[in-house]
């Protein structure tokens, strides 16, 4: 991207002025300050979409707010046309990879079109609620791309997506037979001569009971045993096979059941199961939803009530989710989570709708954020708290994203348009023109009205809330408050 001097020189004030801002925005390590309290509506948006739009705000309004939750909890029923048309139109997004194969493309390419379509899904489905059960999913049974992102991609397709919205027992089993989860964790090498206890461990401390859960090192041991011989059957992809020759056919014992000696396969299927319906995986991820749906420290009353939903239902996921979000503890909860990088980024495409001809642009902000899709390369998945998340080098490529948005508004950028005009509605005043942009980026919410006052004054250069805005103000002023927005300490809390 070739950017002439005078450009440079704009984009270096667009810069400082974001600076200048950052205080009166109240960036300063604290959740924002609304002049009124977060609408339950919104609220519920801010939770089960990646950036309310002003249609959400309108659907979620005419239908209520059970009534949208069933809605999103069914997504098969949700028409997706926008999300479809991407599809259709790009053959790497199907994961069809013989086609791919045939077409020659390169690993690379192959990795950062599956990356960017992470992207647009979360972005522009309007299966929201499902597209955030596939994010925590993927963290939860984390496998990065590394060298696997066949395995990886046929992995997300085949586990996570089918059963995210299923029943836990069903996605464990998914995952434990998944090629990609195998090679990761090298269990496919696992043999009776030389049992491997990576996915032995990481199946207890990560996937079910949680490193409390009351699991000893000889139950690590014991596991490990009941699972060799599952491997992978090489191909073009490989799949899942056992290999009885392998398989340690003695007497094992775990968790206090004692697994019968001669046995083949049906150990470690025994395993899972008995994995699945433990009491400590019950609360283990009924923890983790709560925590991310609901708050990095979440009341104990709604992780012990969602506890009992999930042994009740057997781990049926949609009723705890149903649970989780129609709960009072949930509703009480605004503003208590920190959008992370791929949320941030999603919220940001919901809010300004790029046309994207190099993918390399929002690829590479995720990685100055810390946060490119399936490359997390430790087996616990990218962190959800705020901590991890609210610091110097993070919150500055933040900063340079919002920023970005509005060199590109500008056209300096060919290959990522943005057109903000289309999105925000005629204007005749500055205050008109803050309150309009405000209205799109946080639709359904009020700002302080320091704040409001603040971006005013920099839409007026000081002339105040009734000066009349020229197409050139406009045209000058709109791209850097959308930057501005972005920005704030409003769009990284919901």
């Amino acid at each position: 991207m070739a950017v002439s001097r005078r450009a440079f020189l704009k984009v270096s004030g667009l810069a400082a002025l974001g600076v200048g801002l950052a205080a009166p925005l109240r960036w300063a390590g604290v959740r924002p300050t609304y002049a009124a309290e977060v609408a339950p509506t919104l609220h519920v948006l801010n939770r089960l979409t990646f950036g309310p739009r002003p249609e959400d705000v309108a659907r979620i309004e005419a239908m209520g707010i059970e009534a949208y939750i069933d809605w999103q909890l069914a997504p098969d029923d949700i028409p997706d046309p926008v999300l479809d048309a991407f599809l259709a139109e790009h053959d790497y997004a199907t994961l069809d990879y013989n086609a791919l194969a045939v077409r020659g493309e390169s690993d690379d390419m192959v990795e950062a079109m599956l990356m960017y379509t992470r992207l647009v899904r979360a972005a522009f489905s309007e299966r929201q609620l499902f597209e955030l059960m596939v994010e925590f999913w993927t963290d939860h049974f984390n496998v990065p791309f590394g060298d696997l992102t066949v395995e990886k991609a046929i992995d997300d397709r085949d586990v996570i997506r089918r059963h995210a919205l299923g029943r836990f027992r069903d996605l464990l089993f998914a995952s434990a037979h998944s090629p990609a989860m195998l090679y990761y964790l090298n269990q496919d090498t696992s043999t009776a001569e030389h049992p491997n206890e990576n996915y032995a461990r990481e199946v207890m401390e990560l996937h079910t009971l949680g490193v409390d859960g009351g699991y000893t090192e000889q139950d690590v041991k014991e596991v490990a045993r009941a699972l060799t011989g599952w491997t992978v059957r090489e191909g073009a992809p490989g799949r899942f096979f056992f290999n009885a020759d392998d398989h340690d056919t003695g007497e094992k014992t775990v968790l206090g059941k004692r697994l019968a000696a001669g046995r083949g396969i049906e150990d470690g299927l025994d395993v899972l199961d008995l994995l699945a319906e433990h009491p400590s995986t019950a609360r283990y991820i009924s923890k983790k939803l709560c925590r991310r749906f609901v708050s990095d420290d979440p009341p104990q009353g709604i992780v012990d009530s969602t506890t009992g939903v999930f042994s009740a239902t057997g781990g049926d996921i949609r009723a705890v989710m149903r649970h989780i979000l129609t709960s009072p503890d949930f509703m009480a909860a605004p503003l208590q989570k920190f959008r992370r990088p791929i949320d941030f980024m999603a919220a940001a495409y919901r809010a300004v709708q790029p046309e994207v001809d190099d993918v390399w642009i929002p690829l590479g902000g995720l990685y100055e954020m810390g946060q490119p899709p399936f490359h997390w390369h430790p087996p616990d998945g990218y962190p959800d708290v705020a901590p991890v998340w609210v610091n110097t080098n993070g919150l500055l490529a933040r900063w340079n994203a919002a920023m970005f948005v509005a060199i590109a508004a500008h056209g300096w950028i060919d290959t990522f348009r943005v057109n903000l005009d289309a999105l925000v509605g005629p204007a005749d005043t500055a205050a008109e023109l803050v309150d309009a942009t405000i209205a799109h980026v946080f639709p359904g919410a009020t700002l302080d009205e320091a704040d409001r006052q603040m971006l005013v004054r920099f839409v007026s250069d000081g002339a105040g809330p009734k000066m009349p805005v020229s197409d050139d103000v406009r045209a000058d002023r709109l791209p850097t408050l959308f930057g501005l927005l972005l920005a704030s300490p409003y769009f990284q809390w919901h």
